[in-house]
């Protein structure tokens, strides 16, 4: 790994082509020198989104480690990532991209006062909302589902249409999914009607 004083965009690029695809090791090591030099959460959020290669796919996975760790990073580049996120095709790059949103999700309906609420505008937000009910209509992975049903749920808790449209979808598709998702759909369905009776 190189000195973190000598890493930029190019470096980062470079360094991300050196790992091996799978290597989850090399990802954390990686995103434990951007926590330490922030600077450069910016230009991984950019290599994330602007190559549609295996460097995308590694800058994506390091990105869901480094938002796991602080998620108020993703708030300053909020714009570019909900633009961006409905463009992803690649399943394990889904995977990690539903998991952020699942995160900011949870942020923006916490109680407490944040970046990203500071920060997320109307039309973010609907990017957020309008990729997850993608993803949860789309034949993916039943853990981009899961990932897709959290963050509906939260959000759904201030905007109230977006439990109703997402209990249809359940209701319908359950017999036909994984047990997986059948588990975390009876969660949130009883979630939901917690939240009507409340």
């Amino acid at each position: 790994m190189n000195a973190v004083k000598n890493m930029n965009k190019y470096s980062l690029i470079k360094e991300l082509n050196t790992i091996p695809n799978t290597n989850r090791e090399s990802l954390k090591k990686l995103s434990k020198v951007i926590l330490t030099d922030q600077s450069l959460f910016e230009s991984l959020v950019e290599i994330a989104f602007d190559y549609d290669n295996d460097i995308s796919l590694k800058a994506i996975a390091t990105l869901e480690l480094v938002v796991e760790q602080r998620l108020d990073l993703i708030a300053y580049n909020l714009s570019y990532f909900t633009k961006n996120i409905s463009r992803i095709k690649d399943e394990n790059a889904i995977k990690s991209i539903s998991k952020i949103c699942n995160l900011i999700a949870q942020e923006y309906t916490s109680k407490f006062d944040s970046p990203i609420k500071l920060i997320m505008t109307h039309e973010q937000l609907s990017e957020i909302i309008e990729t997850s009910f993608d993803w949860l209509l789309k034949d993916y992975k039943s853990s981009i589902k899961t990932n897709a049903m959290d963050a509906l749920y939260y959000i759904g808790k201030k905007i109230s249409w977006i439990h109703y449209e997402m209990k249809l979808i359940i209701e319908k598709n359950i017999s036909n999914e994984s047990a997986n998702y059948a588990s975390k759909a009876k969660k949130v369905l009883e979630l939901i009607e917690k939240t009507s009776m409340a």
